[in-house]
C-alpha cells in the first residue's frame, strides 16, 4: 500500500517506520528540509519499551507532489495545523484516498470531513506514545491501543489489517467521537494547568489548588458532553486524570513544553473547543474559559 504520513514527529515516525518495516511504501512528510535530508540519509531508529532497537530505512520529503496520490494518508501534525497541512499536501490526496487521524483535540474528525467524504474519513485516538530523543531516533513510551471509526466498514478493516500487521493493537468502533472525548477529558485539566504553573503531572495532582481546578475543568467538560449528546465511555474521568498524573509523575505536559519553547499550543482544540461547544449548547464553563484565555495570553506574549 502507498501510504503518506503527514507530520514526521514522534508518532508519525513510529507509525511510518513500523509500516515501512511491514512492507508498505511509506513517505514521511515534514516541513523542514534539513530534517527530511537527515531521515533519508541516516534512516530511523526506533527503541522499544524493552530497549530493543530497530534501524529502518525510510523515505521522507517536504513535497507531496513527489509521492503522487496515496492509498492512505495518516495525519499526525498538531491539531491546529491540520487544515493547513492537508491543504499543503493535497497532491497526495485523491478521491479514493483514505484519511486517518489519531491526533489530539476534539475537532480532527470534523476537519477530515471538510476535506474528504464520509466514506474515506476515519478518526479516533491512539494510546501509543513516543518521544524524539534526537532527529531520527524515536523511543517508545507506551504501546497502547488505537481506537478509531468511520462510516465505511471496508475502509476501516483495510486500515485495521495493515496496522495490526505492523504490530499496532487496534479497536474499531462505529462512532469515534465518544472515544475522542474520553481521551481529551483526561488531557483537559492537565495541559493548561501545567502550561500556566510549570508543574509536572504528578505535582499538579499533589497541589491542592490545582487539583481543585482540575476537578472543576473535568466537571464542566462532562456537562458539555452531556448537553452535546456525547455518551463518554468512562465511569470516572477524574479518577483517570489522577491515575494518568500518578503514572507520569515526572512528565511535563506537551503544552508546557510548547510554552517553554515559545511555540503555538493546542489550547484552541482542547479547552478552547470545550468553550466553543459550550456556547453552542448555552452552557457556562467559566474555569475552562479562564484557562483558555490565560494560555492564549501567554502565547500572545511571544507570538505577536
Amino acid at each position: 500500500m502507498n501510504i503518506a504520513v503527514i507530520g514526521a514527529g514522534a508518532l508519525g515516525c513510529l507509525f511510518g517506520g513500523r509500516l515501512t518495516e511491514s512492507g508498505h511504501d511509506v513517505y514521511l512528510l515534514h516541513y523542514r528540509q534539513a530534517y527530511v535530508d537527515h531521515l533519508n540519509e541516516a534512516g530511523l531508529t526506533i527503541e522499544s519499551e524493552n530497549d530493543e532497537k530497530t534501524d529502518i530505512a525510510v523515505t521522507a520529503t517536504t513535497d507531496a507532489n513527489e509521492i503522487g496520490v496515496a492509498d492512505l494518508v495518516i495525519v499526525f501534525v498538531k491539531s491546529h495545523q491540520t487544515r493547513d497541512a492537508l491543504a499543503e499536501h493535497a497532491a497526495c490526496i485523491g478521491p479514493e484516498t483514505d484519511l486517518l487521524s489519531l491526533q489530539n483535540g476534539l475537532r480532527h474528525y470534523d476537519r477530515l470531513l471538510d476535506i474528504a467524504d464520509e466514506d474515506h474519513s476515519f478518526a479516533g485516538v491512539t494510546y501509543q506514545g513516543a518521544v524524539v530523543e534526537e532527529p531520527g531516533y524515536i523511543r517508545v513510551t507506551s504501546s497502547g491501543s488505537s481506537t478509531f471509526g468511520g462510516a465505511n466498514d471496508g475502509g476501516l478493516h483495510r486500515i485495521e489489517e495493515i496496522l495490526v500487521e505492523a504490530g499496532f493493537p487496534v479497536e474499531l468502533v462505529d462512532d469515534p467521537r465518544p472515544y475522542i472525548w474520553a481521551k481529551q477529558l483526561v488531557s483537559l485539566p492537565i495541559k493548561p494547568l501545567a502550561a500556566l504553573t510549570h508543574l509536572s503531572n504528578g505535582e499538579l495532582i499533589e497541589t491542592p489548588e490545582t487539583r481543585t481546578l482540575m476537578k472543576e475543568i473535568v466537571a464542566e467538560a462532562e456537562y458539555v458532553a452531556e448537553h452535546h449528546g456525547v455518551d463518554i465511555p468512562m465511569d470516572d474521568p477524574m479518577a483517570e486524570v489522577v491515575a494518568t498524573c500518578e503514572e507520569s509523575y515526572s512528565h511535563y505536559s506537551s503544552m508546557l513544553q510548547d510554552i517553554r519553547a515559545k511555540r503555538k499550543t493546542e489550547i484552541d482544540d482542547v479547552n478552547g473547543a470545550i468553550v466553543d461547544i459550550a456556547r453552542e449548547e448555552d452552557v457556562d464553563v467559566p474555569i475552562n474559559e479562564l484557562a483558555t484565555n490565560l494560555v492564549r495570553a501567554l502565547e500572545k506574549s511571544y507570538l505577536d
